[in-house]
């Protein structure tokens, strides 16, 4: 069973959030509706990360050698 256009979009505008650029946004939504109509069901589970989330991430594996490396970019600010 093929995914409606709509419930891709949905689900973009839901995991993108608030931080987005509205042009990023826009453009994001324009991939999602080109690719539906090419075969391809793109589906985005994140958008905006804020510095403290992407250090979060990259600490994560690092400290815990358990959980495989999940980022290579640190956070973009220098967190305290």
């Amino acid at each position: 069973m093929a995914i409606k256009l709509q419930t891709l979009l949905n689900h973009a505008k839901e995991n993108m959030g608030s931080g987005m650029n509205p042009v990023v946004n826009e453009t994001i939504l324009e991939v999602v509706k080109l690719a539906y109509e090419a075969g391809i069901f793109v589906q985005i589970t994140a958008g905006y990360r804020s510095f403290r989330e992407q250090h979060e991430l990259y600490e994560r594996s690092r400290t815990n050698k358990s959980k495989p490396i999940v980022t290579y970019a640190r956070g973009g600010a220098i967190l305290a």
